[in-house]
């Protein structure tokens, strides 16, 4: 025998013959090692299919996690200490509003009792705000940060107990007390920051006690429930103390300081002073209090948008210039440029209803510490412009005539020196008013004149007088002013005497505009 044969599990054997016996057993042979290959082929590829599985049920899993926590409170979020994950938003809120108004404090005082809420001593919350920013903790992380529950955020809003208003339990009880006052921030004389009128103490139930009952009934979302509390009586501090009060002044006054101006296509028409946050302000001590649609905080400082809106409809909006005015440039007549007549200012429009909202807008400004609001509109900048100022004196009717641009805008009467003529202006004395071209020179606006004059015919002319006023010298030792000794209107000049030593008089009505008209350098021809 062959030494192959010796094996009897030997899978091949000599074929002897042929035909369909040997056909059969062949193919019976391929057949079986084909089902031998399959089988180790399965037990390889099994492991992988269902890792495969297990994947795609972990990416369901996951991407159903993702899709749940859309509307609801990620995990590791917790609100005061409490685990709140899968909570919807307003189920927080309504657990928080529940608390504040359902969850009585039994409080005794000499055999009587009574049962306080928060909301009862006033210790309010705003439950939809709190909900709010436990609802987006944690949204701001990374993708994976905000699904593991390992990564914890805690949202823990303030509540002070102090805040309980003690005159609640006082009248409740039948409790005789001093109620105490709060301090007040009022606008200051000079009506451009605030001042603090201080707060005073009084004397009655200490309600401190039974607020932290109730807040530690809430803080544990209706866990633990509140005692009964024994009311003792105590000094009381005004729910506004001298330290909110001073706070609010410095938030008000820094805001002021700020200067926050309502704006036209970046062009600034208003600046919000003191008094018109004054007129929209209040104190709220609880900072976590519940605010009205149309009110904002910064602080302890409550702002009203329609109080606001009030103020800037009857205080602002009809002192708005909204029709250009361009820049005046006063020239002489060789184009130097001598001062500035008016400064000028933009053109404004407001689109249509565009400002009604600015109270809404300034009330976030003041809470957000934004510098600026804006309101739809469009502005006509201002141009700027020449005008040449001219004077001309005519000694033979008494006037002065004031030239912009070669037209007469004001035309005064004069007394002028009493060497000249009074009917036809000629120099006929000692003392003359000059004829010629000048300009002025020197301006004041009073001076006390005195000097001393030897005229030709051997005489002194001497004067001293006091407070003359809006002085324009044209000359070394004359100018037009106003006539001295005593009140003389405009009207009544021409019934007055050339008296002066050459100063031109005018009258005290028009003393002061002609003052402000001429300008340093303004050019001055006197004719007869």
């Amino acid at each position: 025998m062959s030494e192959y044969n010796d094996d009897p599990t030997q899978a091949m054997s000599p074929v002897s013959g042929s035909g369909p016996a040997a056909e059969e057993t062949l193919m019976m042979e391929m057949a079986g090692a084909s089902d031998a290959a399959a089988t180790s082929k399965k037990r390889i590829i099994w492991p992988w299919a269902v890792l495969a599985c297990l994947l795609v049920a972990l990416g369901a899993a996951g991407g159903a996690g993702i899709w749940f926590f859309q509307d609801h409170v990620l995990p590791g979020t917790t609100l005061w200490g409490n685990s709140v994950m899968g909570k919807t938003e307003q189920e927080i809120a309504d657990t928080i509003n529940d608390q504040v108004r359902n969850t009585a404090v039994k409080a005794t005082y000499e055999g009587k009792s009574a049962s306080f809420t928060l909301a009862d001593l006033g210790v309010d919350l705003d439950g939809e705000v709190i909900a709010s920013e436990v609802f987006n903790a944690k949204r701001d992380d990374a993708l994976w940060q905000r699904y593991a529950f390992w990564i914890t955020k805690d949202v823990s809003p303030e509540l002070d107990a102090r805040l309980a208003d003690g005159t609640v339990v006082d009248k409740a009880l039948g409790i005789e007390v001093n109620e105490p006052v709060d301090a007040q921030v009022k606008l200051n004389d000079a009506k451009n920051g605030f001042d603090v009128v201080a707060g005073e103490n009084g004397q009655g139930a200490n309600a401190t006690a039974i607020a932290e009952q109730a807040i530690v009934s809430l803080t544990s979302l209706g866990a633990s429930q509140p005692n009964t509390v024994r009311v003792q009586l105590d000094v009381t501090e005004p729910t506004v103390t001298d330290e909110i009060a001073e706070t609010v002044k410095s938030t008000l006054e820094d805001i002021v300081s700020q200067k926050v101006s309502i704006k036209v296509a970046d062009k600034a028409i208003a600046t919000i002073d003191a008094p018109a946050l004054a007129s929209a302000m209040s104190i709220n001590a609880n900072r976590q209090a519940k605010l009205r649609d149309t009110e904002t905080r910064n602080g302890y400082v409550v702002f009203d948008a329609e109080k606001l809106q009030k103020h800037y409809d009857e205080q602002i909006k009809p002192n708005l210039k909204l029709e250009r005015e361009d820049k005046k440039l006063v020239v002489d007549n060789a184009g130097q440029v001598l001062g500035t007549e008016t400064e000028g200012h933009d053109g404004i429009t407001i689109t249509e209803g565009a400002d009604r909202s600015v109270g809404a807008k300034l009330a976030k400004a003041f809470s957000e510490g934004a510098s600026s609001i804006t309101v739809d509109g469009k502005v006509d900048p201002k141009q700027e412009v020449k005008v040449t100022h001219h004077v001309v004196i005519d000694l033979s009717d008494r006037k002065l005539y004031a030239y912009e641009n070669d037209k007469v805008v004001n035309t005064l009467n004069v007394v002028v020196a009493q060497g000249n003529d009074n009917i036809t202006g000629e120099c006929v004395g000692l003392m003359c008013t000059p004829t010629g071209d000048f300009n002025i020179w020197y301006k004041l606006p009073s001076q006390d004149m005195s000097g001393t004059l030897n005229l030709a015919d051997g005489t002194v002319e001497k004067w001293d007088v006091k407070g003359v006023g809006f002085v324009n010298y044209f000359s070394s030792g004359c100018a037009i002013h106003r006539i001295a000794g005593g009140y003389v209107a405009d009207a009544s000049m021409p019934y007055i005497a050339n008296a002066s030593h050459g100063c031109v008089g005018i009258g005290w009505d028009v003393a002061e505009w002609f003052y402000g008209w001429c300008n340093m350098g303004t050019s001055v021809h006197i004719q007869v």
